[in-house]
């Protein structure tokens, strides 16, 4: 009873709480000093120079909480500099979801490099303020990359102040070296590769840095901002390889495995964003850029095919789920419009962020409680299995409903399918996903066929498993560990030889 009426107060206390901080924000930006917000000059974009060292300020004024990184060079050398925010932000926690945002991979789409900056200050700033931005600091290791493309980013120039239309195109949308990175990723195909550095070879550096950022951590959840349009868009971006052309004039939408739940966090980003889920200010985009759209989503295929997009690899590479998020119509628009942006983005970017954290998530151990790396877990009547992380941890992003889930890895007998329950989320309210273990006995090898899955597979597939094949993702390593490898864990990690994973997983259909 008391641990009940403890929750009841936390919810109340967080549904007040998100109306006095609108109440707040809402002030700032109709008085005279709308371009100050949590400490910082939201009218101003500032240098590629200027937002690393904003960055490197935050980690300095927040050293517990924050700290910076680089994941390489642009074409002309400039730093690809991320900020990681958590309460423990030296070593992530067991079972924290990763999470990350990249903005500004076109060098003319500006708005997502302001908006990733300012959240990061903002959940620094109000981490003692406000118990939905400590509940996500607390349980979430957050990765934020304002610019992928500062090459790009310095070429551009803003709009004049409230221009309509906004201009759609120029020369810094692309590298450097004239490449758009968004077509610049590996494509998902029906064939095994499974080396990186053969998915590496003839990419952008750009591209190169963000690829092996992404494949190394296991992230559970991502976004990537542009403009010229205000819509939330989910995966497939492109159709099958082959069956194109006939959907260039027509498009149509191509579906994930994971449809349901990618709806859903294009929605939650939509809905807390009034000019995105009304479509109120279509009138500021281009011609042909397809607004109005319903409710502020839509299947990327269905609305125009991109080959080589950043979202399709994530979720067809790896376990992370990500959409492309259209802020503005305005590409770059003047920077006394920042703050307008930052009010209608703000409450979409947390509530997003916080959906790391509805479905379930793991642990995968073997019967000394061993954690087993490399690991398969899956939905029966859901073709996309996610991988154990190094240390054995799993996450699924999962709808509100009932579901049956089983695990498996080589050299190990298929767990028991266990059912779980996922419930409604409440609007403003946080809540960690639910743990499950998973227990795996060793078993011995037997023959594989090289044409269908190993018995135990078939058995979580729960339905005919297809037989075409698809990429294997290398193993993932957490890079946040590297620093710590000489501590002590606290359960040892069973590690799978990768030539055997190889062999189990070679066809797993990711479609």
């Amino acid at each position: 009873m008391r641990t009940a009426l403890i929750l009841m107060f936390f919810e109340t206390w967080c549904l007040i709480e998100a109306n006095i901080e609108n109440k707040i924000f809402e002030g700032i930006i109709d008085n005279n000093t709308k371009c100050f917000n949590d400490g910082i000059n939201l009218c101003e974009y500032g240098d590629h120079d200027s937002l690393i060292r904003n960055m490197e300020k935050l980690s300095e004024e927040y050293p517990g909480f924050a700290r910076t990184g680089s994941i390489g060079k642009s074409v002309l050398g400039k730093d690809l500099r991320f900020i990681v925010i958590s309460k423990n932000v030296q070593e992530r926690d067991m079972l924290e979801p990763m999470v990350k945002l990249v903005g500004n991979m076109h060098g003319d789409e500006t708005v997502g490099r302001q908006l990733i900056y300012y959240f990061a200050n903002h959940l620094l700033f109000h981490y003692n303020t406000s118990n939905f931005i400590k509940f996500l600091v607390d349980n979430t290791e957050f990765h934020l990359l304002p610019t992928m493309n500062p090459d790009g980013f310095e070429m551009s120039n803003f709009s004049p102040q409230n221009a309509s239309p906004c201009t759609h195109r120029s020369i810094a949308r692309k590298n450097n070296n004239r490449v758009d990175l968004n077509r610049n990723f590996p494509r998902v195909k029906s064939k095994n590769v499974k080396n990186l550095q053969l998915l590496l070879r003839g990419r952008q550096i750009e591209t190169q840095s963000v690829m092996k950022w992404i494949m190394t951590n296991p992230f559970v959840l991502s976004a990537n901002f542009h403009g010229g349009a205000v819509v939330a868009n989910y995966p497939w971006d492109s159709q099958i390889q082959g069956q194109e052309t006939a959907n260039r004039v027509a498009p149509q939408p191509f579906l994930t495995a994971d449809t349901k739940s990618f709806k859903e966090l294009a929605l939650t980003y939509s809905k807390y964003n009034p000019t995105m889920f009304q479509q109120s200010t279509s009138d500021r985009c281009v011609p042909g850029t397809g607004a109005p759209f319903k409710n502020g989503i839509i299947n990327g295929a269905a609305w125009y095919e991109v080959r080589g997009s950043m979202q399709d690899f994530n979720y067809g590479f790896t376990n992370c789920m990500e959409i492309t998020l259209e802020v503005s119509c305005c590409k770059h628009p003047h920077p006394q419009e920042l703050p307008e942006f930052w009010k209608n983005n703000m409450y979409s970017i947390l509530h997003f962020t916080s959906m790391a954290h509805m479905g379930i998530k793991g642990l995968v151990e073997d019967e000394n409680g061993g954690r087993i790396s490399n690991a398969l877990v899956k939905v029966i009547g859901n073709a996309k299995f996610v991988t154990t992380s190094k240390r054995g941890e799993f996450w699924k992003l999962l709808s509100p409903g009932n579901y049956t889930l089983g695990a498996i890895a080589d050299g190990y007998n298929a767990s028991d399918p266990i059912s779980v329950y996922i419930p409604e989320r409440r609007d403003g309210v946080p809540s960690a996903a639910d743990i499950k273990r998973f227990q795996l006995k060793s078993a011995t090898p037997s023959p594989r066929s090289a044409n269908f899955l190993p018995s135990p597979l078939l058995k979580l597939c729960g339905i005919q498993c297809p037989s075409q094949t698809t990429v294997v993702t290398d193993q993932f390593v957490d890079s946040t560990e590297r620093t710590a490898k000489n501590k002590e864990e606290p359960k040892k990690t069973t590690s799978i030889e990768k030539s055997k994973v190889t062999n189990f997983v070679d066809k797993i259909v990711l479609f």
